[in-house]
């Protein structure tokens, strides 16, 4: 998978090389997760997510842009004011994807990301935090879709999912569930990004 990536990365900076406008700028914000096949619902966990990106335009109406990210992902359920189970999953990410634009201000983005999982620790007793059993992937790949919206000249609100693609850990005792092969990172981000700069040749 990894050799895969490299390679989608080289075609990309390829094609920044050789675009006619290209650009990069930085972004934060929230995001809101939750861990599908973990017993628990809803998008409890709360978390930041920040980094820096670059992106080129391709066509007219469309934009390839690659980030690198730090997201904090997880999951967290509680009853009666009282955690029963937290996980924390912080993860250095590589999202790449396209933008297209439409309408005046707007644009759909699609595309893949990898991530590094950096730390991740569980308390599953209210107690404190301890080093996740059983350990979570070291990798994950995952799929995003998002719509942006430009709302000031070069500052964008960016509201994107991003689920795992592979599961992240398997289930207790490796069982399966018709096709949920174990836990799936569900990740909500609202993100403000800032264009700091666009180049031409």
């Amino acid at each position: 998978m990894k050799r895969y990536f490299i390679i989608v990365l080289i075609l990309f900076c390829y094609n920044f090389v050789n675009a006619q406008t290209f650009g990069g700028g930085v972004f934060g914000g929230l995001s809101a997760s939750q861990l599908d096949g973990d017993k628990s619902g809803g998008y409890n966990k709360a978390g930041v997510s920040f980094g820096i990106y670059t992106n080129v335009h391709l066509t007219k109406f469309v934009d390839a842009q690659l980030e690198l990210k730090y997201v904090q992902k997880g999951s967290k359920w509680e009853e009666n004011d009282v955690t029963f189970y937290h996980s924390k999953l912080n993860y250095i990410e590589m999202p790449l994807f396209l933008k297209y634009r439409f309408l005046e201000k707007f644009s759909a983005n699609i595309g893949l990301a990898l991530g590094y999982l950096q730390k991740s620790t569980e308390n599953k007793d209210g107690i404190g935090d301890e080093p996740a059993d059983p350990p979570f992937n070291e990798f994950e790949f995952s799929g995003l879709a998002g719509v942006e919206y430009e709302f000031w000249k070069n500052f964008y609100f960016n509201v994107r999912l991003n689920y795992s693609i592979l599961p992240v850990r398997d289930h207790p005792g490796d069982q399966t569930f018709f096709l949920n092969r174990g836990q799936y990172n569900n990740v909500l981000t609202f993100a403000v990004y800032y264009q700091i700069a666009n180049f031409g040749k």
